[in-house]
């Protein structure tokens, strides 16, 4: 028994090491892993490398220019956040978003633990996995937490995964046209998902490929609901 308990330890050690290596190496080249057994099958952020990364307190306009992508971590930012054709945008670590953030076909889009006062969101035809929220769902998962958002949300034709996840919302959610990609990475499904959030405004989806999921965690939908909604 001793020296089988021994060989016992030596493989939980082993297998350890190489589950936290995959780790490592989903969060760095998350399409490393597609379709191994060892890639996570929670939600990872898409949008990687910080090409400069904004703390502290910003009284102007943000405009995020392609192909660079922006983090704003514990920023307090004054104004609108405007991202470009090709630019990703992660807001995490509490940040304060005194204004708007649009953006239209941009590579990818994080939004965690985080707020926005009087300001919408709006992402268009993005091409990669626009995460706002999820609270760490699936195995593997890297923790995106609650945010709220002092405006409506609006999600239009975008291509590449899209999850809005335990966040309280003071205005509309519009969802459409958006698809999942089968193979698309960092997705933790085939689906868009909509899950465990609290919004006060209209909440429309429509035309999502396929439609939206909610993981087992209802929404609270105290404005209404319609479309592909109903029912989550």
């Amino acid at each position: 028994m001793k020296r089988y308990f021994g060989v016992s330890k030596g493989i939980a050690a082993t297998v350890t090491g190489v589950v936290a290596i995959a780790a490592m190496l989903a969060m760095t080249m998350p399409s490393a892993l597609a379709g191994s057994p060892l890639a996570p099958t929670g939600d990872q952020p898409a949008t990687g490398h910080c090409d400069r990364t904004m703390t502290g307190r910003n009284n102007a306009v943000i405009n995020v220019p392609a192909p660079r992508t922006y983090c704003l971590v514990n920023l307090k930012q004054i104004g609108a956040v405007n991202v470009a054709p090709g630019a990703g945008l992660s807001v995490t670590g509490g940040s304060i978003i005194n204004g708007a953030i649009t953006l239209v076909a941009a590579k990818a889009f994080t939004f965690c633990a985080s707020s926005t006062k009087q300001g919408a969101i709006k992402s268009s035809r993005g091409a990669g996995f626009i995460l706002i929220g999820n609270g760490g769902d699936g195995v593997g998962a890297t923790r995106c937490g609650a945010n709220h958002i002092d405006g409506a949300v609006t999600l239009a034709g975008n291509g590449g995964g899209v999850e809005v996840g335990g966040n309280s919302i003071v205005g509309g959610l519009t969802v459409s046209g958006n698809l999942a990609p089968n193979r698309g990475i960092p997705t933790e499904d085939s689906a868009t998902e909509i899950e465990a959030n609290v919004v006060t405004g209209l909440t429309t989806c429509a035309n999502n490929d396929p439609a939206p999921v909610n993981d087992g965690r209802k929404n609270t939908f105290t404005g209404g609901v319609k479309g592909q909604c109903v029912g989550l």
